[in-house]
């Protein structure tokens, strides 16, 4: 199989206001396929059948990357710390490529808070008691620390000059819900000092987004994970519920067969009813130094 000319960037995010719909991979991809299509673009046309052309992290911390997803004796943490530990969520990517996991720390990268809002009425100009015009709530997100995005990209396709001024373009217009009232909007730079991740020679990788790991089942042995759910964008007549689709969480981790020499696993599918919608259930995965026999051990 002809290997993709795959080259891996990093963003740098500044954001301009809170966000209301938090930058998973899989949203950020759809946000970017959008403009794709709105500009009349056939590059993701026939997407779940093709190979990746590009795909997205979710939005980190700088400098860290998810805790991996291990059960809890693999980090060799003392049984009096073990309720401490659960907390730590991040891993300098230094820490995690050499294999030191039980380094992972707690890090302020963002903060949610809930705020009322009020919708109002055109008509009339005031809220009112209807219910469609009353105060509502919505969870906003802040960040607290510098934010990056991790993208791999084929470069048959794109060049990183047109991935920062179509990401640019997203975020002027605002990403994810309310954008039309200043929400999700942030300004994007690419990192030319970054130099791509550190190669090892471990079979045990990480994922930094949600992913479909029975897309590539033929050359996973082994996977730990979170589940995490993506629902379709639309229902059908016959059942009000949107199709549900179980995906592995951020921070999974998988053990390749030998010989894996990718940078991604997963896959795209079609979540739609009636009409299409396909879901990116791609991940970029970073190779760390792990040593299972902790796991093997009790």
């Amino acid at each position: 199989m002809k290997r993709l000319k795959m080259n891996l960037i990093k963003i740098k995010i500044t954001p301009h206001s809170s966000f209301i719909t938090f930058p998973k991979g899989d949203i950020i991809f759809g946000h970017f396929a959008y403009h794709s299509f709105m500009q009349g673009e056939k590059i993701f046309e026939n997407y779940i059948n093709e190979k990746p052309k590009i795909i997205f992290s979710d939005i980190l911390p700088d400098g860290y990357l998810y805790k991996p997803t291990l059960p809890l004796k693999a980090f060799d943490v003392d049984e009096s710390k073990k309720k401490e530990f659960r907390k730590k969520s991040w891993i300098d990517i230094k820490d995690l490529e050499q294999g030191d996991i039980k380094k992972a720390k707690e890090l302020s990268f963002y903060k949610s808070e809930v705020k009322i809002r009020n919708s109002l009425n055109r008509l009339t100009f005031n809220t009112d008691d209807s219910g469609e015009f009353a105060p509502f709530s919505l969870e906003e997100f802040t960040f607290s620390y510098q934010p990056v995005i991790y993208i791999l990209f084929d470069e048959e396709y794109f060049s990183k000059e047109d991935i920062e001024e179509r990401l640019n373009l997203i975020g002027k217009n605002g990403f994810g819900k309310k954008g039309s009232i200043g929400k999700g909007h942030f300004k994007a730079k690419i990192d030319d000092g970054f130099k791509d991740f550190t190669e090892t020679k471990s079979d045990y990788y990480l994922t930094l987004s949600p992913t479909i790991l029975h897309k590539s089942k033929d050359v996973i042995e082994k996977a730990y994970y979170n589940t995490f759910n993506r629902f379709g964008k639309s229902h059908s007549k016959q059942t009000p519920f949107k199709k549900p689709l179980l995906m592995a969480d951020s921070g999974a981790v998988v053990k390749v067969h030998k010989g894996f020499k990718e940078k991604w696993i997963g896959g795209a599918i079609d979540n739609g009813i009636n009409s299409p919608s396909f879901v990116q259930g791609y991940s970029i995965v970073i190779p760390f130094e792990f040593d299972e026999k902790g796991l093997k051990d009790g």
